[in-house]
């Protein structure tokens, strides 16, 4: 489990394809690489994966992406030198500050547009698949890349965010253009909530 607090903007070291999925290493700093072990869970632009092959002295670490992972994500657009937001697993003496957050990844959403308001950014997205479209709603949580944000407002397939100048600075959004390709994940209360609803009909 994860809070969607982004801790760390790492970078793509290398890629290396084995059948069709991939083995990338991942550069970090101290701060972030210290506390990594191996078979630590670690998000990296949403998604949930193992960490192996820590190196603590050159600052960096292996993770696998499966072919399935590689379909339902945007890890296929990784490159070498490309940007990915990290965060650890998060701890039972942890706080809580974004929300609950699986990396499991349930749709991707294309950044439709990015608008300056005062010291802040107006982006909004458009789904990839409108089923997910209504558990979205104005102020509940959702996650982008692996940062957890409260929604403006939604319209049919479409959502809107405020990103705050500390959320900006200190993410991958601000490398974002028009265009791009994000990982979504639905608040998994909605998820469970439906469920547990169409089993009592």
């Amino acid at each position: 489990m994860f809070t969607g607090l982004v801790q760390k903007i790492a970078i793509v070291e290398s890629i290396n394809s084995h059948h069709g999925d991939l083995q990338v290493i991942i550069k970090s700093d101290n701060d972030f690489i210290s506390s990594v072990r191996n078979g630590d869970s670690i998000s990296i632009n949403g998604v949930c994966l193992t960490a192996y092959n820590v190196d603590k002295d050159n600052k960096c670490f292996s993770i696998d992406i499966s072919n399935e992972t590689l379909d339902l994500t945007t890890l296929t657009q990784m490159s070498t030198g490309y940007n990915v937001n990290l965060e650890s697993a998060l701890s039972l003496n942890d706080k809580l500050g974004g929300h609950i957050v699986s990396g499991h990844v349930d749709c991707m959403a294309q950044v439709s547009e990015i608008q300056e308001d005062a010291r802040s950014y107006r982006l909004s997205f458009v789904l990839n698949n409108e089923y997910y479209a209504k558990y979205i709603v104005k102020k509940g949580s959702i996650c982008v890349d692996g940062v957890s944000l409260t929604v403006n407002d939604d319209i049919k397939d479409m959502f809107f965010v405020n990103i705050i100048p500390f959320t900006w600075d200190n993410t991958i959004m601000k490398y974002y253009k028009v265009g791009d390709m994000v990982n979504i994940e639905i608040d998994r209360m909605a998820l469970h909530i439906e469920k547990l609803m169409l089993n009592n009909d």
